[in-house]
């Protein structure tokens, strides 16, 4: 009979884990203490330094100009749209340096999250749930930020925004899922693997140039297509540029099946997290 309550019990317990109204419920319970957090990691990062928060305008522009340079000028790179310009060709990799920032962020910071905030683990009562929430946010706030100087240039160098820019918007929804599912997994992981921080930054090199960041799709042979429509990064980090820079309309069936797809994943990779996190003490 006890086998019978305790294996009810657990059924339960991950129906509840799963049920995204839950899982919201959850976040938004806590929306004061992730709020806090967040703005501590995006001062933290720029804390002490002279320029401030001009580092987010900075960096994104240096690696705009060296990747402009190696693969626009020197490799003669080209997205493959009719009448297509130098500076375009700058834009869009911009455009989709910066959606990368945000998922590399994920993936690199994310091993090491909860093994570098021992001191919350010890604390029964402390969500550690929201470190990888609020870390994703903190990122997200990055990558708005250097969306401002491309936003310029775009209206500098063409006059303004395509319609279709804003139409981009929803694409948001799916990365930052995925992003979510990201944090949340290998912070977990992370936690019993510690090899994944050392084996993560090989991944993400590979994963960069599987993303189409630095040519289209297209320019792959048909073959091998299909190996990178398999990564949703490249999918989403191809529509976005198409829409902001291209003009572009985002395919709507594209974008919701993303959606679905980021969701189930950040739903369970939530899951994962809350039945490992009981088990954090023990092995820290």
């Amino acid at each position: 009979m006890s086998s019978v309550i305790y294996n009810s019990s657990s059924r339960d317990s991950v129906i509840d884990l799963l049920a995204p109204w839950r899982i919201l419920r959850n976040l938004f319970r806590h929306k004061n203490l992730i709020f806090q957090f967040t703005r501590r990691e995006v001062e933290k990062r720029y804390r002490g330094t002279f320029l401030g928060l001009f580092w987010a305008f900075f960096t994104p522009l240096l690696m705009l100009c060296v990747y402009t340079l190696v693969f626009g000028f020197i490799f003669g790179g080209s997205f493959g749209h009719p009448g297509e310009s130098k500076t375009q060709f700058a834009l869009g990799l911009f455009c989709g340096l910066l959606i990368w920032e945000l998922i590399g962020a994920a993936a690199s910071v994310s091993p090491g999250l909860v093994v570098s905030n021992l001191n919350y683990v010890t604390k029964v009562i402390f969500p550690l749930e929201i470190l990888p929430f609020c870390m994703v946010a903190a990122a997200f706030v990055h990558v708005c930020i250097g969306f401002i100087p491309l936003i310029l240039f775009i209206l500098i160098t063409q006059g303004g925004l395509h319609p279709t820019a804003f139409g981009a918007i929803p694409l948001l929804i799916p990365i930052l899922l995925y992003c979510l599912a990201l944090s949340w997994m290998l912070s977990a992981l992370g936690v019993f693997l510690r090899d994944i921080v050392s084996l993560v930054p090989p991944c993400l090199t590979v994963l960069m140039f599987l993303s189409a960041i630095f040519f289209p799709i297209t320019a792959i042979p048909h073959a091998c297509q299909w190996i990178v429509k398999l990564n949703p990064a490249a999918i989403l980090i191809s529509q976005a540029r198409n829409a902001v820079v291209f003009g572009y309309s985002i395919d709507p069936l594209c974008l919701g099946i993303q959606i679905l797809i980021s969701a189930a994943l950040a739903i369970g990779a939530y899951a994962f997290f809350m039945r490992c996190k009981p088990a954090f003490a023990d092995v820290l």
